[in-house]
């Protein structure tokens, strides 16, 4: 630990990069959130043990000959106390979703979590899907208690459904449980056929976790994001008609309920060709 702080009873929000981070959902919402309250680290996970290094590989910088810099992957943990925007005291974790030893990695995370009094979990991932973009992203979500679904009806958040490979949100919540620490994991649903950091999946996950935390965001930003993403779909898919008939296809069946959001898209729906996949420049990493 960098340094011990002191919080009262806090909530921590997880973000994890890598397989669970479709959109960089997962990553650009906690990393918001650690700069708008201007959380400061007061810990990390060392890489060492956790991540395969020609998977993950670490970062060097370069000037004019000379290395500057390497940088690994990072597992930090941000605090802030309550004040501001704030209605309770926080925590943040933002990191990449290890490759190995998720006993260990998630025995560290734990043992953090309840020396600093952690008394509920949230996770964020983010999860491509066969959606159009012109719907209102569905978000879903899964808990570690019974009781906790109660909070998940409250704020328009679907029970997730799903058998299937899972993620190091899923070990958390299961981990957490066994210790008795309340949990959560909610996903925002991108459509498969947009690569891009999800500028309107961000701004449901947010909308959603400001109510379930009890803060009040300015996310005017964001909003503005959503809208230019979605305007620079609908002209870009104007000069591709085999992806903008794919797209009313999948309009149809979300109106109709024969697309319910999935944890993953339906395996035997088809995908947009590779060709017609779109790929857009950043809306929210310039923010």
């Amino acid at each position: 630990m960098l340094q011990r702080p002191s919080l009262r009873e806090p909530l921590m929000i997880v973000g994890f990069g890598g397989w669970p981070n479709a959109g960089e959902v997962s990553t650009w919402v906690v990393t918001h959130l650690i700069r708008t309250f201007g959380a400061t680290k007061c810990a990390e996970i060392k890489p060492d043990s956790f991540f395969n290094l020609c998977q993950q590989r670490p970062v060097v910088s370069v000037e004019e000959g000379l290395v500057r810099s390497i940088t690994f992957p990072c597992n930090a943990f941000y605090a802030c106390r309550a004040a501001g925007l704030a209605a309770k005291d926080l925590l943040f974790f933002l990191g990449q979703e290890p490759h190995l030893q998720w006993p260990a990695f998630t025995e560290a995370f734990l043992n953090l979590a309840q020396r600093l009094g952690v008394v509920e979990i949230l996770t964020v991932g983010g999860v491509y899907d066969n959606i159009p973009h012109t719907v209102q992203p569905p978000v879903t979500g899964l808990v570690n208690q019974a009781q906790r679904t109660e909070r998940l009806s409250a704020y328009d958040i679907q029970f997730t459904n799903y058998e299937g490979p899972m993620s190091i949100h899923s070990y958390l919540l299961v981990a957490a449980g066994q210790r008795g620490i309340p949990a959560i994991s909610i996903w925002g649903h991108v459509p498969y056929y947009v690569q891009s950091n999800n500028a309107k999946t961000c701004l449901a996950i947010l909308e959603r976790l400001q109510r379930m935390a009890g803060f009040d965001l300015d996310l005017g930003d964001v909003r503005r994001a959503a809208e230019l993403l979605d305007s620079e779909i609908d002209r870009i898919i104007e000069g591709k008609p085999e992806l903008r008939d794919y797209i009313k296809g999948l309009e149809r069946e979300f109106s109709s309920g024969a697309l319910a959001p999935r944890r993953t898209a339906d395996p035997d729906r088809p995908h947009p060709p590779g060709e017609k996949v779109i790929r857009i420049d950043p809306f929210l990493r310039r923010s």
